[in-house]
């Protein structure tokens, strides 16, 4: 047999001493520490999905304004929905029953005895804030610059209480005195179903034969029963362990019946026109947020006056300058039923909403500061 030489062990083909590549290889991308492009997915995917969440009622405006421009005899008067009925008494008392269920009663105690604190708040929510509204209103209007339903749509929103549960939210992650809101949010509310609608009639008036005595019947029936229904449910209700844990759904509830009422009512808006140019429409926010820029530095300015301790003050700002969509729109669409500018009666106060609680947020770190800085 003939002599074949073994190959030493260094000079074997290199092919030979290298192990298999394994089937799940890491990437290059990820090898050097860059995320990989499922990583990336990932990562935008979860940051959309945490911007909807923080935002949902403001891009659920813009949708329900898109999805009415698209389309607006679905949700017209008369309309496949029956917002007659779907909107005008089932979304109005699922907003106030929900209301009902979220407000938190047993806290209000400790706050009850600021007697001084609440009639701050209220005293300048439901009358400084309508007086300065009002003045400015009437300046522009008298030079122009300044359409009359707009006016009295800036007039409305003006003369509406505080938010339910935007004010508490942002007193709370802003440092402020949370009960003290809780408080003036449910006293505000009490105050704005009784006083609002009649001056809503004396100073903007209604198109229809709509007398005083036939709002506070409907308002009766539409928002304080069901208010009440909420506040009877609650103590029964937490006994069994319902609402525990639910706070965030009863709160996307809500808002979402107030996004089927904002649907309605540019459904119909879109029907008869919006009446507004974009150059007009841009003047209006520009003197919305400006109206309410000034409000939060004289509340703040107030506080000081008054010699209130921070958290205090906070909630002062935050609380008395505040306008609730949640009663705005019902008693928009109560008071004013049938009046063909409805849309643009809502355009302030749908303008107003999502800029008090973005400038509210953004305010909030600076605010809770202050509270630390403050706090023993």
């Amino acid at each position: 047999a003939a002599f074949t030489p073994a190959l030493p062990l260094s000079r074997a083909p290199p092919v030979l001493l290298r192990s298999p590549p394994p089937l799940l290889a890491t990437s290059p991308a990820a090898s050097d520490g860059r995320p990989t492009p499922l990583q990336r997915l990932k990562t935008a995917t979860s940051s959309v999905a945490g911007f909807l969440d923080r935002r949902y009622f403001l891009v659920g405006v813009v949708t329900a304004v898109a999805l009415a421009a698209a389309y607006p005899p679905l949700g017209r008067r008369g309309g496949p929905l029956r917002p007659e009925r779907t909107v005008a008494w089932g979304a109005t008392c699922g907003i106030f029953l929900l209301s009902g269920l979220n407000l938190p009663t047993s806290e209000l105690a400790r706050a009850a005895v600021s007697v001084r604190l609440h009639a701050l708040i209220q005293g300048f929510n439901l009358l400084l804030i309508p007086l300065t509204t009002v003045l400015s209103c009437n300046a522009l209007l008298a030079a122009g610059l300044l359409q009359p339903a707009l006016r009295d749509g800036m007039v409305v929103m003006g003369l509406l209480p505080t938010t339910i549960n935007m004010c508490v939210a942002l007193s709370r992650s802003s440092g402020g005195d949370e009960a003290v809101a809780i408080f003036n949010a449910v006293l505000g509310n009490l105050l704005g179903v009784l006083l609002t609608p009649y001056l809503l009639l004396k100073l903007v008036g209604s198109a229809g034969a709509l007398s005083a005595a036939d709002t506070l019947q409907k308002l009766a029936t539409r928002v304080l029963l069901p208010l009440l229904v909420g506040q009877l449910l609650r103590p029964p209700l937490q006994g069994a362990g319902v609402l525990a844990g639910r706070r965030k759904l009863l709160s996307r509830s809500s808002e979402s019946l107030l996004l089927l009422i904002v649907y309605s009512t540019f459904c119909d808006t879109f029907l008869r026109g919006f009446g507004v140019p974009p150059a007009t429409l841009a003047g209006l926010l520009a003197f919305v947020a400006g109206l309410h820029a000034s409000h939060l530095w004289l509340a703040w300015q107030l506080g000081g006056l008054a010699g209130l301790r921070a958290k205090q003050r906070i909630t002062l700002t935050l609380t008395a300058t505040q306008k609730t969509l949640a009663l705005g729109m019902p008693l928009l669409g109560v008071v004013f039923a049938g009046r063909p500018d409805l849309g643009l009666l809502c355009t302030p106060l749908l303008l107003q909403h999502p800029l008090q609680l973005l400038v509210g947020s953004l305010l909030s770190p600076r605010l809770k500061r202050i509270a630390a800085e403050e706090a023993p």
